[in-house]
């Protein structure tokens, strides 16, 4: 496999979030989306990050955030691809224009026709993984961006999703290799086997490599809270970058507006260094 190729030899740092903004349902009552989408967006914006990986936007909720936050183009397609409109889950990647811009992006599905609406046969519903190809505006240096969301339900389905991105990402590494980012709400703690492919690269594919972020983290806690603001489980939100990358702070942010949370899981944040690599 070809090694990592850029153009100068400056090097980039950046702050990426994965954050689950908890889809728009009634059921939450004081916690539904339209008392906390003015919050979600206010994180965000203040948090200045470059890239921030969304899961469970409804194209409801993506019209909001696309008019709330200016500073940011957001990348993705549904899970039905539009087909059920209301419920047309997405994976987006939302991208700070000052920052950083989108040469390319698509979402493959997580099954075995990954370029069409499909499922695994064990998983409840379509699960998807939005990929973006990023270029850093300060040093013109491209990266790769996974952002995806895992099945709450069967770790069967998991362990296909890890295999089958780290199929996708080996695919397009052959054709082109670049420093890559994968994060997501992936519904599995640790130690679970959907992890250890990830982090161990336990498939058939020792060229990849992803560093866990965590394990630059003084405290590692729960990021589901169920607006609730405990802290004392496991993670089921990950960010992993491949060894192009310095990771220089990691931080689970459990701040409130007021008592308010602007989803029912903590985003995760990571501040990264991009090294300087030459042809």
């Amino acid at each position: 496999m070809p090694g990592p190729s850029f153009k100068n030899n400056k090097s980039a740092d950046l702050k990426v979030i994965s954050f689950n903004m908890r889809r728009d349902t009634r059921h939450d009552y004081l916690n539904s989306w339209k008392n906390r989408k003015t919050l979600a967006a206010q994180y965000i914006r203040e948090s200045n990050a470059g890239i921030v990986g969304v899961q469970e936007v409804l194209p409801s909720m993506r019209m909001d955030l696309r008019r709330m936050l200016k500073e940011y183009s957001i990348f993705g397609t549904g899970r039905f691809s539009g087909r059920k409109l209301k419920n047309d889950e997405h994976s987006d990647i939302l991208i700070r224009d000052d920052i950083a811009a989108v040469a390319d992006y698509r979402t493959f599905w997580l099954s075995k026709r990954p370029d069409e609406i499909s499922r695994a046969y064990f998983s409840v519903f379509p699960r998807i993984c939005t990929v973006a190809e990023v270029r850093l505006k300060g040093t013109n240096q491209r990266i790769r961006v996974f952002n995806t969301h895992f099945d709450h339900i069967c770790w069967m389905a998991r362990s296909f999703s890890a295999k089958m991105i780290l199929e996708y990402m080996h695919q397009l590494n052959e054709q082109e290799y670049l420093p890559t980012i994968l994060m997501g709400d992936l519904n599995a703690h640790p130690n679970s086997k959907p992890i250890r492919i990830l982090r161990e690269s336990l498939t058939e594919y020792r060229d990849l490599h992803l560093n866990d972020v965590y394990e630059h983290c003084d405290s590692i806690q729960n990021t589901h809270h169920g607006f609730k603001g405990k802290v004392k489980k496991k993670p089921i939100d990950y960010i992993f970058v491949s060894d192009d990358f310095d990771i220089l702070n990691v931080d689970i942010d459990t701040c409130s507006f007021d008592g308010c949370y602007p989803s029912d899981h903590y985003p995760l944040v990571a501040q990264l260094r991009l090294r300087a690599a030459h042809a």
